[in-house]
Order: C-alpha cells, then structure tokens, then sequence
C-alpha cells in the first residue's frame, strides 16, 4: 500500500516538476538573452532551482528503493511463515503414513510414501528461493534486520532438515512394514498350500 501511494505521488510530483522546471529554466533563459540587468544573479537562481530539483528527484528514487527493499524484506518473512507451515504439515503426515500400514498392502503402502515424497520435493526449490532471498536481503541490511533474516533462515533450514530426518526414518519404516506384510502374505499362501496337499492325503484310497 505505502508503495502504491509513493508511486503514486512520485509520478505527479515529476510530471508537474518537470513542467514547472522546464518553464522556469525558460524563462530564465529568456531574460539572460535579452540581456537583463540582472542576469548573473538569474543565472544562480537558475543553478538553484536545477539543483533543489534534483535532489528532490533524488530524495523520491532513495524513498523508492527503500519501499522496495522493505517490500521484499516483508515478502521474505511471509514466505518463510508459509513454508513453516508446510514443512510442519508434513511432519504432521509422517505418524498418520506410517499407521496405515496395518490396513494396506505392500504396494499400496509404497506407493502412498512415493506420493507423500514428491509432495515434499516441492518444497526444495521454495526453501532454495528463500536461501537466495536471504542472502540478497543481507546485502541491503543490518544490524537487527540482518539479524532477525539470518534467524528465519536458520529455523526454516532447521524445520527443512528435521522433515527430511523424519522422511528418512519413515521410509525405512515402511521398507520395513512392506517386508513385513509381504512375508506374512508369502506364509499364508504357503500354509493354505500346505492345508490342500493335506486334504488331498486324507482323502486319497486307503491301501488294502
């Protein structure tokens, strides 16, 4: 909003000084050419006014690019408050992939953790784009905003590296549940295998 509303002003503010400067350097310029008794004093007033308007120009670009670095500054920390809340989403998923292995098969158990890791792969080039933002925001600032980027950044690595921590003792989990109900799926066969051979013993002719 505050740079909506600059911009807004800084394109009035040039657009009627110009016009302003531009006639009153015309004018000056006209009374040095009809040779005005006091034209080297115009002439100075002239330099003044050149002067002052520049460095209001001036004055309106710092304001500019310090709206600017402030915008990018709050982008920043809204930016790292979202992928928090991602990263902690997923850490939130993690117990919930790993209880289903009682009601799903190998494959499908698999398949949900494969579906589960993409999502967190997504993750990697925000968490890449907020390193880069930091590392551009520490350029522009110091002292206690230099401080306050360097923490976000270190607590969303911190989150990022913790999540895939977890990620990887979630994946052994389930490598270990697959195996584990594919083992239990290989001895029921093998016993309902056994069962019918069985059967087929006690009901085969008796020798006489």
């Amino acid at each position: 909003l505050l740079q909506e509303k600059f911009m807004e002003f800084a394109s009035e503010t040039g657009s009627i000084g110009n016009e302003r400067i531009s006639a009153v350097n015309q004018m000056v310029d006209e009374l040095i050419d009809y040779g005005h008794a006091d034209a080297a004093t115009i002439a100075e007033w002239k330099d003044g006014v050149n002067e002052a308007w520049a460095d209001l120009l001036e004055l309106m670009e710092t304001r500019a690019q310090m709206l600017a670095a402030s915008h990018e500054l709050h982008k920043f920390f809204n930016d790292c408050k979202d992928v928090l809340a991602q990263i902690e989403e997923k850490r939130q998923r993690l117990p919930e992939l790993a209880a289903r292995e009682a009601k799903t098969s190998a494959g499908t158990l698999q398949r949900l953790l494969s579906a589960f890791e993409h999502d967190v792969e997504v993750l990697v080039t925000q968490v890449r784009q907020l390193q880069e933002g930091a590392a551009q925001l520490r350029t522009v600032y110091a002292g206690e905003n230099a401080e306050a980027i360097a923490a976000r950044e270190q607590e969303v690595l911190r989150a990022w590296k913790e999540l895939l921590a977890s990620c990887e003792e979630c994946r052994l989990h389930v490598a270990s549940a697959a195996d584990k109900i594919r083992f239990a799926g290989t001895v029921r066969d093998l016993v309902s295998w056994m069962d019918g051979i069985i059967c087929q013993i006690g009901t085969g002719e008796k020798p006489r």
